[in-house]
């Protein structure tokens, strides 16, 4: 086990898990300096040499490593990235027959098909942090896929985790998905000129369904706490 990660996650000044659930948009965040993850990227990179505008992982296998090391010093386990890793592509056991899966997919696609040119610009060089937040435009392409990577974990939680709907992670996933679409939806109502009309209310439509369909498959997904984010933790 990495001595200096488990000391960052016993450090009292952080918050256990506050990224475990989190939107992943570290330059918008209030509790980098108390974030696990936040924290032991950063050690890694350093540690890497890795500058400013360079990947934290260049290979699969740096990846993995550094979400074992990270989980071992917080006491997590790491079950579906051990399925993943035994198993050939598409074999390892962790899907969901859900039709609520497709859907977020369909707006997943639709995203990226319209918005492809400013994907792929931002792809090479992501914009800074502007002090009035992220535009609407960056806001839809950055929680596209995690609409659907999160409402896709939520699902397989809600099947296969012993408390089902009620679980941690079906709670914690759905949680973060809902937030997301939220978010999505008003930068799309701010975003009305930027697409024909057609396509703007097939985005709204989509995902206000994926919206809809996720609170009533996992109910208690709304009033879900996320330590950190949807409450504040006082320091030590």
């Amino acid at each position: 086990m990495d001595p200096q990660f488990l000391a960052i996650a016993r450090d009292p000044q952080t918050i256990p898990g506050v990224h475990h659930y989190c939107n992943e948009w570290c330059d918008y965040c209030g509790v980098t300096a108390r974030c696990c993850g936040y924290r032991c990227t950063e050690l890694y990179r350093k540690r890497r040499g890795r500058k400013d505008g360079e990947p934290t992982f260049r290979t699969i296998n740096e990846a993995v490593e550094f979400t074992r090391e990270m989980s071992a010093a917080e006491g997590v386990r790491t079950d579906e990235l051990d399925a993943l890793l035994a198993n050939p592509p598409g074999q390892s056991g962790i899907q969901t027959d859900d039709p609520l899966a497709e859907l977020a997919w369909q707006y997943t696609e639709r995203v990226a098909l319209l918005m492809a040119p400013l994907a792929f610009e931002w792809s090479l060089k992501p914009p800074h942090r502007s002090p009035d937040g992220p535009p609407p435009m960056e806001i839809v392409l950055w929680y596209h896929v995690r609409i659907y990577m999160k409402v896709f974990r939520a699902l397989v939680a809600r099947e296969t985790h012993a408390g089902g709907a009620a679980s941690d992670d079906a709670l914690g996933c759905a949680k973060l998905a809902l937030v997301s679409i939220d978010d999505s939806l008003e930068a799309l109502r701010r975003l009305r000129d930027a697409f024909s009309k057609a396509d703007h209310d097939e985005l709204q439509r989509l995902l206000t369904q994926v919206r809809d369909q996720l609170e009533e498959k996992i109910p208690g997904a709304r009033a879900y706490i996320r330590v950190g984010l949807d409450e504040p933790v006082a320091c030590v």
